[in-house]
């Protein structure tokens, strides 16, 4: 251990005063010094390191400051469950920081954060002339920014190895051009909810907040009809010059962002959300301060009664018209059993399948079976559903290999009788114009049949022959 500790400046991150420590240590090999540390095994360069315990014992600050002012962990309180997030802290505290990503949802979002560190120039040269040193700030490695707020430059970037130990000094600048104002805008705005450091908000809170905005700003009729489509293509015009690859790729998931309203028990990722707030509220303030106007308001008070009334009419008008219980669950987003009450209620007759299937249409089937008809179609014809008929399908073991290989023969044949065609129309063909001529049949009887397959093909040129040859 060192007699001489370097201080942990204010936003410095906890790796940033690792490397600087192991530097001081003058050791040949750090691996000696992580190994009296107890922390070899770690990575170093994670967001959420594991070695928290001991920045708080030699910076003599607690443990619970440095994750709040060196760590990017507030800025996922106000979008994770407080519970979730509190043992977050807990274990990073303790330092057990081995399941975060997957307990914070960082793995299922896949937001690509990976091991990339962020510097400023400027900060580095200021940071050599004012203290002697440059260190790794925590608010150019928040996510999502790419612009030091201070200077007004674009920020270098570097791939860190997980136990790599490197300082900005060693980097050289990668970036510049001129700064894109999204990305500005996003970098002031993920700085404020880091500084913020506040659970203002449920999950639920939050989602009604965007609903309620979407209808002022036209991307909904009402709170539970959202234009997902013109709501998706806005976004990514929106951010189309943000000079972030995880901006970018964020943009290219067309899950998003739907997802954010389809998933209530999910966590996501504060990217996916600052980029939606981003553009309805340019700012973290406005967007805390938001009161939406009445009407929607109005809106969201009625909608549980009013929405209700209209879909159950809208159900009894489909089945009237003869519409079957599933199709009318499918169309009105309600249950099959909720949409068979109704129809009970108001006397409408409800077509329903047997439950049972008896000796003659059990042999039915089975004949069917055997002669390769598709289950969807002998469903239709004897009137039952397509799980009845996969399950006689399913008694019968050797029924269901003759049916793979009825399919087999069926795909063989076609192919086959595809290039028998090419070949009468062109018999001064070679192999390789066949291959491009019907790629598709080609390759699949390549794989399947090739001994048919060069069976009928032309010889192969000599290779004396071959590129230009003699």
């Amino acid at each position: 251990m060192l007699g001489f500790h370097p201080p942990l400046e204010a936003d410095e991150i906890p790796y940033s005063w690792l490397v600087t420590y192991c530097q001081l240590s003058g050791l040949p090999s750090t691996k000696t010094l992580l190994e009296q540390l107890h922390i070899a095994h770690y990575q170093l360069a994670s967001q959420f390191p594991g070695y928290v315990p001991l920045i708080s014992e030699e910076s003599r600050l607690s443990a619970r400051k440095v994750i709040h002012e060196h760590t990017i962990l507030p800025v996922f309180k106000p979008f994770i469950h407080p519970t979730t997030y509190s043992s977050a802290l807990g274990n990073l505290a303790k330092g057990s920081a081995s399941n975060l990503h997957t307990r914070m949802s960082l793995v299922a979002n896949r937001v690509n954060s990976g091991s990339v560190l962020r510097a400023c120039p400027t900060c580095i040269e200021c940071d050599c002339n004012e203290v002697g040193r440059a260190w790794w700030h925590v608010q150019h490695q928040l996510p999502g920014c790419s612009v030091c707020l201070t200077h007004r430059k674009p920020l270098s970037e570097v791939n860190v190895r997980r136990r790599a130990l490197i300082l900005p000094s060693e980097i050289t600048s990668q970036r510049g051009g001129v700064l894109e104002n999204v990305d500005i805008q996003l970098s002031g705005l993920v700085h404020d909810v880091w500084r913020s450091g506040k659970s203002l908000f449920s999950y639920q809170h939050v989602t009604t907040r965007y609903r309620q905005r979407l209808v002022e700003a036209g991307f909904a009729s009402r709170i539970d009809a959202i234009r997902q489509d013109k709501l998706r293509y806005a976004l990514r015009a929106y951010w189309a010059t943000s000079a972030s690859p995880g901006v970018q790729q964020l943009l290219l998931d067309n899950s998003y962002p739907e997802s954010l309203f389809r998933a209530k028990r999910a966590q996501f990722h504060p990217l996916k959300h600052l980029l939606l707030i981003g553009m309805l509220w340019h700012s973290w303030e406005e967007f805390c301060e938001y009161t939406p106007c009445e009407c929607a308001a109005h809106d969201v008070a009625v909608s549980g009664v009013i929405n209700n009334s209209d879909t159950d009419t809208d159900i009894i008008r489909l089945l009237e018209h003869g519409k079957s219980l599933r199709a009318v669950s499918e169309r009105c987003k309600r249950s099959v059993i909720y949409v068979k009450k109704l129809a009970i209620q108001n006397n409408i007759p409800v077509k329903t399948r047997a439950k049972r299937i008896f000796g003659a249409d059990r042999a039915l089937i089975v004949g069917m079976l055997k002669n390769g008809v598709k289950t969807q179609q002998i469903a239709s014809e004897v009137d039952y559903s397509v799980g009845a008929v996969e399950q006689v399908l399913s008694q019968h073991p050797g029924l269901v290999e003759k049916r793979h290989q009825m399919r087999f023969n069926a795909q063989c044949h076609k192919h086959q009788n595809c290039i028998l065609q090419a070949l009468a129309e062109h018999p001064e063909y070679h192999r390789g114009d066949f291959q491009r001529e019907c790629r598709a049949s080609y390759s699949w009887l390549f794989k399947h049949d090739k001994e048919w397959l060069y069976r009928v093909m032309p010889d192969a040129i000599p290779r004396s022959r071959r590129r230009g040859g003699v």
